[in-house]
């Protein structure tokens, strides 16, 4: 898997899947066109920025629009490879365990380096594969590797709180591609997510 080629070996990593009653394109198009939110993520991603609003009072608040993974994109996760119908990949570095000003931007060419001491790295990545007659597995693996020893106590302490949460967004948002993709919600909406402070 093209994952494999950004973090072959990792400090933490968390694997999801479902299988969709739906070809292996059809599943694809709903990846990048689903509203991957609903109440409940959006309520955590609410919930995970809330220490920025209070850092920094004057920001303006999220609004309640819809999260596509084109949102994910443009709110902090770069795009670090693509295989059309097969599999996608992001990545993120950052300070995750703080509570604001955790995300440092996308540079693409960081990800052909190792992980500078002090930060972490997240290589995050959706799978499909095609099952039999028209069915498709759609996985989703996420892997962080950490700087050094300190950036690796500090992230694994942040993980033990957040992983539960991480994950349950993690399937919802592979629950909703399997909908739209078996209901054939195909049409692409547009804007911008609703807070740059997406849980790893």
């Amino acid at each position: 898997m093209l994952i494999d080629s950004f973090l072959p070996r990792f400090d933490a990593g968390e694997i999801h899947q479902v299988v969709v009653k739906a070809s292996r394109e059809a599943v694809y198009d709903a990846l990048w066109t689903a509203d991957l939110g609903g109440s409940l993520i959006k309520f955590l991603l609410w919930l995970r920025s809330v220490p920025a609003f209070v850092a920094r009072p004057r920001q303006s608040r999220p609004r309640n629009r819809e999260i596509t993974l084109q949102n994910v994109i443009d709110s902090g996760f770069g795009l670090l490879a693509e295989t059309p119908n097969a599999e996608i990949v992001l990545g993120v570095s950052g300070r995750f365990w703080r509570p604001s000003r955790n995300l440092s931007p996308f540079i693409r060419s960081d990800f052909d380096q190792p992980v500078t001491a002090g930060m972490a790295r997240a290589v995050w990545n959706f799978s499909l594969i095609r099952q039999s007659g028209t069915q498709t597995l759609l996985r989703t693996e996420t892997r962080v590797l950490c700087g050094d020893a300190g950036s690796r106590r500090k992230f694994l302490a942040y993980w033990l709180v957040v992983r539960p949460f991480s994950g349950l967004i993690r399937l919802i948002m592979l629950r909703r591609v399997a909908k739209a993709a078996e209901c054939g919600a195909l049409e692409r909406p547009s804007g911008r997510a609703p807070s740059s402070s997406f849980v790893i």
